[in-house]
């Protein structure tokens, strides 16, 4: 048995350069464990990066308005509490307080939808419209997987690479390596428009075989991760894994004040998704 690592992919949108991006991440995951769970180890850690496939060049760190800075505060970090308010609230927000049908609304990624979400999906166009950006895309995250055969893998994959990371898992079925632990974050894999492709794609939404867990995680306010459950849109494969939906709170605070529910590095130090990480790294040890 080989050693454990985490691989993580990124979501929508241009980001600063791979090793700027890569380190956030990982000072991101260190901030939660040593918040969280007093502990000060950094675990392995590789980002995918495809953001340069789709831009001509990385955005500099000064224009940005999301860089990753430290949560205020000292100790650990809030947990979601379980509240129904908070999620009822979330619904009626996203929808204007109307019941819709999502199947015929959103089966396509239109202007109306844009803004009924509040952001801009021009890159999940592209990933559904341009073959050959599809499977650059995948490729990179497939490399990075066969690459780490015979070690423990952790997949975190947020926003819309964890629709890439889900069909990259889905062509690799019954293929190494096995994936000991599938998190995502803020993910958009319960829209119809994906799950649409992923029918046409593979017949059938189902969790990919070789995962072993899947933790879902999701604030409830966060637009992008619009459907906060996928347990019932992925059902598990004959013998396989069900979707471990968890709610969270995304705290993360950007330059301008505004609270940022879909920011990966609100989501990569909540105290849920550093459970994973310390139980990934103790199951490793005891391997």
């Amino acid at each position: 048995m080989g050693g454990s690592i985490f691989i993580g992919i990124h979501g929508l949108k241009n980001k600063p350069a791979k090793d700027v991006l890569t380190r956030w991440w990982m000072l991101s995951i260190a901030e939660g464990l040593g918040r969280n769970h007093g502990l000060t180890s950094l675990p392995m850690f590789e980002l995918v990066y495809w953001a340069d496939l789709q831009y001509s060049a990385p955005i500099p760190e000064a224009e940005l308005d999301n860089p990753y800075t430290k949560a205020g505060g000292e100790g650990p970090l809030r947990r979601y509490d379980g509240s129904a308010l908070d999620k009822d609230r979330a619904i009626a927000e996203k929808w204007g307080g109307r019941t819709i049908d999502k199947g015929k609304d959103l089966i396509g990624l239109s202007p109306q939808v844009d803004r009924l979400l509040g952001m801009a999906f021009e890159d999940l166009r592209d990933y559904y419209r341009d073959p050959d950006i599809r499977m650059k895309i995948r490729t990179r995250l497939a490399s990075a997987l066969r690459q780490h055969q015979g070690e423990r893998v952790c997949l975190i994959a947020h926003s819309m690479g964890s629709i890439i990371a889900y069909d990259v898992l889905r062509t690799l079925e019954r293929q190494p390596p096995a994936i000991e632990q599938f998190v995502t974050l803020g993910s958009p894999l319960g829209l119809p428009i994906v799950t649409q492709h992923i029918r046409y794609e593979f017949s059938q939404t189902t969790v990919p075989q070789q995962v072993k867990q899947w933790t879902n995680l999701a604030d409830p306010g966060d637009k992008v991760g619009l459907d906060c459950s996928l347990t019932d849109d992925y059902p598990p494969a004959p013998g396989g894994v069900r979707v471990h939906d968890v709610l969270v709170r995304n705290e993360y605070v950007d330059r301008t004040g505004k609270n940022d529910q879909h920011s990966s590095y609100g989501y990569l130090r909540t105290p849920e998704l550093s459970d994973v990480v310390r139980d990934f790294l103790t199951a490793g040890s005891r391997a």
